[in-house]
C-alpha cells in the first residue's frame, strides 16, 4: 500500500506542475504503477479486506460517546463507496495500458537508454507540446482506471495513522528497542530530528519493536550514529 501511495503522491504533484518536463516525469511514473498493478493481482483483494476490516473497527465506535458522530459516519461513507467501486475494477489491473498505442509505444521505449528522443517517440515530442490543460485532461483519463485503488490505499494508510498518537523516546546509540506488550503493529511511525542528516530502518514483530538510526556523511554514505537521540514514534494498530 505504501508504494502505491507513494507513486499516487508523485503523480498528484507532478500532474499539478505544468513545465512539459514534469509531465514527461509523470509518465515515467504512470509506467512504473502499470508495472506494480500488472505483476500482483492480489492488490485488489488486499485492499478490499483492509476496507473491510476497517469497516468493522470503525462500526465499533458507532453509538460510543464521545465519538464525533458526524466525522465517524462521513468516514464509514467513504470506506463504504471506495469498498463497491474497488470491487468493480478488473481483478488483472492496468490492462488499459496496452489499449493506448501512445502508452503502449512508451513502454516498449522505457528500458532503452535515451530510447524517447524525439526521432523514436514523435508524437510524445508533440503531445509535450500541447498545453499543461489538454496534457491533463489526458493524464486524468488514463489514471481513471485505477483511481479507485489509489484511493483506497490512501484512504487505508490515512486511518492507520490517524488513530495513533506518538510518543516521545530515545535512542542511544542510534538503536531503539521496546517490547510492544502484545500489540500488533501494522505500522510504525517515526519522527526524527530535522537538519540532523539522518536515515532510519525499522522492524517490528509482536516480540519487540526496533528503529536504528544512521547519519548520512558528505558521501551519502549511511554511518553508525553516536550518542543520545529524541525522537518520536507511533505504532500503528488500527
Amino acid at each position: 500500500m505504501m508504494r502505491l501511495e507513494c507513486i499516487s503522491n508523485r503523480l498528484e504533484k507532478l500532474a499539478l506542475a505544468s513545465e512539459a518536463s514534469a509531465h514527461r516525469a509523470w509518465l515515467s511514473s504512470y509506467l512504473e504503477l502499470f508495472d506494480l498493478l500488472s505483476s500482483r493481482s492480489d492488490i485488489k483483494n488486499e485492499l478490499l479486506q483492509e476496507l473491510e476490516r476497517q469497516r468493522i473497527q470503525l462500526e465499533r465506535f458507532v453509538g460510543q460517546p464521545g465519538v464525533a458522530s458526524e466525522r465517524l459516519e462521513a468516514v464509514l461513507t467513504e470506506v463504504t463507496f471506495l469498498f463497491e467501486t474497488l470491487g468493480d475494477v478488473q481483478m488483472r489491473l492496468g490492462p488499459h495500458v496496452p489499449e493506448v498505442e501512445f502508452l503502449q509505444s512508451l513502454k516498449g521505449r522505457a528500458g532503452i537508454p535515451a530510447g524517447d528522443c524525439p526521432f523514436d517517440l514523435p508524437v510524445l515530442s508533440l503531445w509535450l507540446t500541447f498545453s499543461p490543460d489538454k496534457r491533463r485532461s489526458h493524464m486524468e483519463s488514463w489514471v481513471a482506471p485505477v483511481s479507485a485503488v489509489l484511493r483506497s490505499a490512501q484512504l487505508c494508510l490515512r486511518l492507520l495513522r490517524e488513530v495513533a498518537e506518538p510518543q516521545e523516546m530515545t535512542a542511544e546509540g542510534g538503536l531503539f528497542e521496546m517490547n510492544p506488550g502484545g500489540r500488533q503493529a501494522k505500522l510504525i511511525r517515526v519522527w526524527a530530528p530535522a537538519g540532523r542528516g539522518l536515515i532510519c530502518d525499522m522492524s517490528a514483530n509482536k516480540y519487540v519493536v526496533a528503529v536504528r538510526f544512521r547519519a548520512v556523511n558528505e558521501r551519502l554514505q549511511p554511518q553508525p550514529f553516536q550518542g543520545s537521540l529524541s525522537f518520536r514514534l507511533a505504532i500503528c494498530e488500527f
